[in-house]
């Protein structure tokens, strides 16, 4: 079971995070997913962090572990094929009260 540090290093011109892993992370069942704000990133906080489809790989949802992290554990029982999901980080920005979207992508491989 591995640990995986996705961090959140920006926002680019259409509002989507820019993240790490270039929104698209690769798991394993048990694995550990950590969300990192960086503090040059403008982003102040993560609000939730969502399924938007798909089967939900997280058991259980992610949840905030510190102020600038969030962190969800991938189901331990694994998919019986590859399963990728598009889930949703809603966002604030430094300075903003308007909640901002990030559609990025998990593969879990079986």
């Amino acid at each position: 079971m591995a640990n995986h540090t996705i961090t959140i290093t920006g926002i680019d011109s259409n509002e989507d995070l820019i993240l790490s892993d270039d929104g698209m992370t690769i798991a394993n069942a048990g694995d550990t997913i950590t969300w990192l704000i960086d503090a040059n990133s403008g982003v102040a906080s993560i609000t939730a962090i969502t399924e938007i489809d798909g089967v939900d790989v997280f058991s259980p949802n992610p949840t905030p572990s510190a102020s600038i992290s969030w962190e969800g554990n991938i189901n331990p029982v694994p998919p019986p094929s590859e399963v990728t999901e598009t889930y949703t980080i809603n966002y604030l920005k430094i300075g903003d009260a308007t909640i901002y979207t990030s559609d990025p992508k998990i593969r879990v491989n079986p």
